[in-house]
């Protein structure tokens, strides 16, 4: 009887440990998420379990579709009362981009085991890409600054459009809270990875520094507005009526996140709220101004400085998404992250606008003096 009693506690012991929280809750992990190299290079990486496996596992793996990587071993072994470390080389046969899907036999979670793999064609490219980024960042960034100067050398604003700055500030504003949320917010960033499981989140430190600076440099060139000749301008009836409905449906949307209406994934939609915001401001701020110069039927005031620079910044932004499709033989890229581009198109299209407004259309126009006109174009 002792010995009866004595196999049924063995027999309940063995299986608690088989179910046991830190059995429960093992899983495969990799060394690297991200691996980079050309396409006649390879890089390695490394699976292995997060506690010792309490049965032998057999790992082998699935890819993204248009896989450009040659398949991995399927048959490797992590031995039962180990982690495993297994390591495995990557080689590629052509460019592009592909997703590594760890799994495991018998079932083991592998909800974290992925690597994204990206070969490229020519890493001098690469290096090119990344230099491209930091000039249209600088471009851009820069870009504020000719209007603050002009304005303090005329001790005027006019001739600048109160609705572009109203819209300028509030996208912005959207743009830093979309980029700070998503950046510095653990449960933004866990929301986002639940929709997104093998996804990196787009924001980079230069994306928040720039919304951030964007959003000072435009207060500061509004309060010159305060202090300045400003003849009769006036912001739209119309346009504070649009920023007041943005701001008063943010509120709303706020209270609704805060209150759990939507219960998956709140604070990430409410932060897309603020992304759809700066789209439609993008797409539409640059319109007062346009129609501003036509109707004066002169630009001074409005600093062509600025519109170089942003039409600088436009075209490398750009020219580093073509760089990157074809260094990386991924043309779908391009439309995957149409938004960008299309923003950038449409910031182009309007500084080619104003281009021909300055230095064509109203070089000599009425209500601009010849001196006027001349200090803007040097």
């Amino acid at each position: 009887m002792k010995n009866i009693q004595l196999v049924t506690v063995t027999g309940i012991i063995s299986v608690l440990y088989l179910i046991s929280p830190c059995t429960a809750k093992n899983s495969l992990q990799v060394s690297e998420t991200d691996l980079q190299f050309g396409v006649h290079d390879n890089a390695t990486f490394t699976v292995f379990a997060s506690e010792p496996v309490a049965n032998n596992i057999t790992v082998w793996f699935n890819y993204s579709d248009g896989s450009n990587i040659y398949p991995l071993v399927n048959d490797s072994v992590i031995s039962a009362g180990t982690k495993g470390n297994l390591v495995y080389t990557v080689k590629a046969w052509k460019a592009g981009h592909t997703t590594v899907f760890t799994h495991g036999e018998p079932a083991i979670k592998t909800t974290d085991a992925f690597v994204r793999v990206g070969v490229y064609k020519v890493y001098s490219w690469v290096v090119v890409s990344s230099v491209i980024g930091w000039l249209y960042f600088i471009c851009w960034s820069v870009s504020f600054y000719p209007q603050v100067i002009e304005n303090y050398r005329r001790k005027s604003v006019v001739g600048l459009n109160f609705d572009f700055l109203g819209l300028n500030l509030t996208g912005f504003i959207a743009y830093s809270v979309f980029n700070l949320g998503l950046k510095y917010v653990p449960e933004v960033q866990v929301e986002y990875h639940s929709v997104h499981p093998t996804g990196v989140i787009p924001v980079e430190v230069n994306d928040v520094v720039f919304a951030v600076h964007a959003v000072l440099a435009t207060v500061i060139t509004i309060g010159q507005c305060f202090i300045y000749e400003r003849g009769d301008q006036l912001i739209a009836k119309s346009t504070v009526a649009v920023l007041a409905l943005v701001w008063s449906t943010a509120a709303v949307f706020l209270l609704l996140t805060a209150l759990h209406v939507n219960k998956y994934t709140p604070w990430l939609t409410f932060l897309y709220f603020f992304s759809y915001v700066k789209l439609g401001v993008t797409l539409t701020k640059y319109i007062p101004q346009v129609v501003y110069n036509y109707q004066r039927k002169s630009t001074v005031g409005w600093s062509i400085g600025t519109v170089l620079l942003d039409f600088i910044g436009g075209l490398f932004s750009i020219g580093q998404m073509f760089i990157i499709c074809y260094n990386y033989d991924d043309w779908y890229s391009l439309i995957g992250n149409f938004t960008k581009f299309g923003l950038g198109l449409a910031s182009i299209t309007f500084d080619v606008i104003f281009m021909t407004q300055h230095f064509i259309l109203y070089r000599h126009g009425p209500g601009s003096s010849q001196s006027d006109v001349e200090e803007l174009i040097a």
